[in-house]
């Protein structure tokens, strides 16, 4: 009883002693970016012969019109050929027809950021034009949009190359004991974010590439296997080592866990508070000595999640309801040992309300963003939420209000890092 008392009176205390003047906030009005294609890389099971694609937009938009034009190759070469067969609208209103390997949409619907518009079929056939029913493990194709228009907006070269997606044809059956993840990250910073890659199980090769999702970017990798090299495209390792010196067959390498890279990413200067990014292998092609692939039980995308420092709300801006919410989350951590965020996010409409924390929720889940904004307020580094970090944000803007020039005062992540200096 005499911790929750404790705790009480120091949230009481905070919010009485310190009263905060109204912070008025404005932002130049910026010209918001076009919605984009979103394409994930799909993988199917040897065997089978057949893809299917989901096709999104990067941000919610009515949607008039709009023309792909797609194209497939295979990747290192073989005798297989990867076809666009058919597109299926998914979106009641708009309607998709594929001709000569160009896909147009009309009509006209309200489409929401990640819902799928439509889906492309895409079918691997033999060189005698034929279903294939041979297709070896650890092939890869490319379905690549050559260009698109979206609401008559064409898209820049980089867009259409960030929605060109790997299409991976992964062994029948699953080494459980293997594992290849990609850590996720809680962040209050956009750039030099750190995500480990590790790796377990037994290979006597490993190819491997990695997409940024959302804008994101990796600006580099560094291995931390030595037997690892980076590949050409800087977007990917390669494990290959060459038989021992005196030997003529290839040998595994047992991986317990290990690190074997570390990927620098950095994101969106225009990311905001609860935004999430994926940082995905677009496929996976691992060898034994014997030749046979070794595909992973488990395969983990680093999820990204995004927080400004402080920010309670998920506003993208600290103002004295921050500190409210952490007084009110403190106090529920303390009596009931459980979290009142999500719920203050429901009653204040954030989940609703703000399209990026609601595709977070539908990417990630509730539990995870309720995480990022736990270690996004804990200013004074203790590893829990409490009345201190309140105290942090009130003090942040008490003193930013006196301020002779309030305009230029600094941002709440250098004044928390100025205090706990001192």
């Amino acid at each position: 009883m005499k911790k929750v008392i404790s705790v009480a009176t120091t949230a009481a205390m905070t919010l009485s002693m310190l009263s905060v003047p109204a912070m008025i906030c404005s932002a130049e009005d910026v010209t918001a970016p076009a919605a984009s294609l979103v394409v994930k890389d799909q993988s199917i099971v040897k065997g089978l012969d057949t893809f299917t694609v989901p096709v999104s937009l990067s941000k919610s938009t009515t949607l008039t019109s709009a023309e792909f034009q797609l194209s497939t190759k295979i990747q290192f070469g073989g005798s297989f050929k990867a076809v666009i067969d058919s597109v299926e609208s998914d979106v009641e209103g708009i309607t998709a027809t594929l001709e000569d390997n160009t896909v147009t949409l009309e009509g006209s619907a309200d489409v929401k950021k990640g819902q799928t518009v439509f889906n492309v079929t895409v079918k691997i056939i033999d060189r005698n034009g034929n279903a294939a029913s041979a297709i070896p493990e650890n092939t890869s194709f490319l379905l690549n949009v050559d260009s698109a228009t979206i609401n008559e907006t064409v898209a820049t070269a980089e867009e259409n190359a960030n929605a060109s997606v790997v299409l991976f044809v992964e062994a029948a059956e699953k080494a459980e004991d293997a594992a290849f993840k990609l850590e996720s990250v809680y962040t209050t910073e956009k750039t030099e974010i750190k995500v480990p890659v590790t790796l377990n199980g037994s290979f006597a090769s490993v190819n491997t590439r990695f997409r940024a999702t959302n804008g994101a970017k990796i600006k580099s990798i560094e291995v931390k296997n030595e037997g690892f090299e980076i590949t050409e495209d800087a977007q990917g390792c390669i494990f290959a080592p060459l038989p021992a010196a005196g030997e003529t067959d290839l040998t595994d390498t047992k991986f317990d866990n290990e690190v074997i890279a570390e990927l620098t990413v950095e994101l969106p200067e225009d990311a905001v508070s609860g935004q999430s990014f994926q940082i995905v292998p677009k496929f996976f092609d691992g060898n034994n000595a014997a030749l046979e692939s070794v595909n992973p039980g488990t395969i983990e995308a680093s999820d990204i999640i995004y927080v400004m420092k402080g920010d309670t709300n998920l506003s993208n801006k600290i103002e004295q309801v921050d500190a409210t919410y952490i007084l009110r989350e403190a106090l529920e951590l303390d009596i009931n040992k459980k979290t009142l965020l999500p719920s203050l996010w429901e009653q204040d409409k954030v989940l609703t309300n703000n399209e990026e924390v609601a595709a977070t929720v539908d990417t990630v889940g509730i539990e995870s963003l309720t995480a990022a904004v736990q270690y996004a307020i804990d200013s004074n580094n203790d590893e829990k939420v409490n009345p201190a970090d309140a105290t942090y944000i009130l003090r942040y803007l008490l003193d930013k209000g006196v301020s002779a020039d309030p305009a230029s005062f600094g941002s709440f992540d250098s004044y928390v890092e100025e205090l706990n200096k001192k």
